[in-house]
C-alpha cells in the first residue's frame, strides 16, 4: 500500500528517473451516451486492462462516478495492482448535486438521483456490456461524497435478488447532508426485507456520521451482507487514493 500511495502522490503514476509517467499497459477510450430518463449526454472514459481482448466478457466493470475527476486515479490503481476491471468513469460532473443526490442541506437542486440509477442500470451497463465487456453479475458501483451517498442510495433501492450490482464502495458519503433520508431508505429496506446479499465497503475520514450508520447496518444484522468499514487519514480528498485501493480490493475478493 505504501509503495501504491507514493506512486499516486507523485504525479499519477509515478515515473522514470526523468519524472516521466510509465506506458500505460492497458488501454483508455473516450465514448458518450444519451439518457432518455433525464435527457443528458454522459461522457465516458472507460479503461480496460492489457491482454483482455478474448475475455473482456468474464471482467468485472467499475462505474465510477465523478469521473473526471477520479478516473484516473482509479486507473492508476488498477494499473499498480495488476487487477483486471474495466473501468467506466462517469461525467458531467457538473450535474452531481442533481444526479447524485435528494433534496439535501448542502447543495441545491437535488432529486435527480432515481432518474441517474436508472439511467446506469437500463442504459449505460447494457451499453458498455455489448459494446466493451463486462459480467453482468460483477458490476461494481463506486463514489465519493455525494457519490458515495449515491452508492447507498442505489443499494437500498432494489430488493435481494434484484441488485444491479455485486458490490457497493461508499467513499466518505456525504450523509450528514440528508441524513433523515438516508437512514429512512435504510429502515424502508429493512421493513421489507432481513437480507442484504451485497459486498459494501464503507470508507470515510471527514464525514465521521459514516461510522455511526455502519453502527446501524451492523446492529441490523442483515444475512448475506459483507460489510467492511475503515476510517481513513488525508481528509475528505486526501483519503482516496488509499479508500479507492481498499474497496477495490475488498469488491474483488
Amino acid at each position: 500500500m505504501l509503495g501504491l500511495l507514493g506512486l499516486l502522490a507523485s504525479g499519477c503514476g509515478g515515473g522514470g528517473g526523468d519524472g516521466s509517467a510509465p506506458l500505460m499497459e492497458g488501454s483508455t477510450q473516450s465514448r458518450s451516451l444519451s439518457s432518455a430518463y433525464n435527457g443528458t449526454t454522459y461522457p465516458l472514459d472507460v479503461y480496460v486492462p492489457p491482454g483482455s481482448e478474448s475475455a473482456r466478457a468474464t471482467l468485472p466493470v467499475v462505474y465510477l462516478l465523478d469521473g473526471p475527476s477520479r478516473f484516473r486515479t482509479l486507473v492508476d490503481i488498477a494499473e499498480f495492482t495488476k487487477t483486471r476491471v474495466i473501468i467506466v468513469g462517469i461525467g458531467k460532473e457538473d450535474l452531481r448535486g442533481r444526479d447524485y443526490v435528494p433534496p439535501n442541506a448542502c447543495t441545491p437542486f437535488g432529486g435527480g438521483h432515481a432518474a441517474f440509477l436508472d439511467f446506469i442500470r437500463l442504459e449505460l451497463s447494457p451499453f458498455i456490456e455489448a459494446n466493451v465487456g463486462g459480467h453482468p453479475q460483477r458490476r461494481i458501483l463506486l463514489g465519493h461524497s455525494h457519490g458515495g451517498s449515491f452508492v447507498l442510495y442505489a443499494m437500498f433501492a432494489q430488493a435481494p435478488g434484484a441488485h444491479h450490482f455485486s458490490a457497493y464502495l461508499a467513499s466518505d458519503a456525504s450523509i450528514g447532508c440528508m441524513e433523515g433520508t438516508v437512514n429512512g431508505w435504510e429502515s424502508d429496506y429493512a421493513a421489507a426485507h432481513s437480507s442484504l446479499p451485497v459486498r459494501l465497503h464503507v470508507s470515510y475520514g471527514g464525514n465521521l456520521v459514516n461510522g455511526t450508520f455502519v453502527l446501524r447496518l451492523q446492529a441490523r444484522q442483515y444475512s448475506g451482507l459483507a460489510l467492511a468499514a475503515q476510517l481513513y487519514g488525508g481528509g475528505h480528498i486526501g483519503m482516496i487514493p488509499a479508500a479507492f485501493a481498499d474497496a477495490l480490493a475488498f469488491a474483488l475478493p
